[in-house]
């Protein structure tokens, strides 16, 4: 296995199928700034989005699952990074205008679709078969992202889905705060109960601004959505990919 390169040498074109050590804990208690920006415009776009209407958190959507078409092949370790990148593009096309029709009957069909070029693009494949197991799983773990993603959409039809949404990106965006903190050593081992507790503070405040949402639900909401985020976050970072950009978009 090749070392990881940093992220001038990854965006010169690393081979594929290099970035799968996981690293140590030193090198992943780093702050991933490109990360950090992305994952938190990435909250406040679908915040606003959600705020405004249905065609704008369709729009803001697509570009969403775009990017993680883009960056999470490498993330998640794909032999064929490019390949899985294609596959879910065209699959997050399908998947995210499917929900035109707001019942959402075609995302499974558009699901499949994206299965279906998973396994195709492996099936022309000419570097062998190294890695076909994990780089299929890391295609189906993108499609299961980007649909998550899309169910959300329909939450803009109504006020209450509105309300609900924009509180619980308030508590991704604020959960995202605490990925500057890993360098603290003393805020170390309670991480994640800071993440909980600024994300169900965000929560709580976002909800304020809405009639539809109590502040015990905004207190579930904030909890489940920010540690989840967090959590998640928390443990890509392991991946050397997240030493690359793409990764951290991913």
């Amino acid at each position: 296995m090749a070392p990881v390169p940093d992220d001038d040498a990854a965006r010169t074109g690393a081979p594929e199928g290099t970035l799968h050590l996981p690293l140590s804990p030193v090198r992943a208690d780093r702050i991933r700034w490109f990360g950090v920006g992305a994952t938190f415009v990435a909250a406040v776009a679908l915040l606003v989005a959600q705020g405004t209407g249905y065609a704008a958190t369709l729009g803001v959507t697509l570009v969403l699952a775009l990017a993680v078409a883009w960056g999470w092949p490498l993330l998640s370790g794909s032999y064929t990074p490019m390949a899985s990148t294609v596959a879910l593009a065209l699959s997050s096309v399908a998947i995210v205008l499917s929900a035109l029709r707001q019942d959402l009957l075609w995302v499974p069909a558009a699901v499949a679709f994206g299965v279906l070029l998973a396994f195709f693009g492996q099936l022309v494949r000419r570097t062998g078969r190294e890695g076909l197991v994990l780089t299929l799983l890391s295609a189906f773990g993108g499609l299961a992202v980007i649909a998550s993603g899309t169910t959300a959409v329909v939450a803009a039809n109504t006020d209450r889905g509105q309300a609900v949404a924009v509180v619980a990106m308030a508590a991704v965006g604020a959960a995202v705060a605490v990925d500057l903190l890993p360098g603290v050593k003393v805020l170390a081992p309670f991480l994640g109960l800071v993440a909980l507790a600024v994300s169900v503070v965000a929560a709580l405040v976002a909800a304020g601004f809405f009639d539809e949402v109590n502040a015990l639900e905004a207190l579930g909401i904030g909890a489940a959505v920010g540690t989840v985020s967090w959590s998640f976050r928390r443990v890509l970072s392991l991946q050397p990919a997240m030493l690359t950009r793409r990764g951290q978009v991913g």
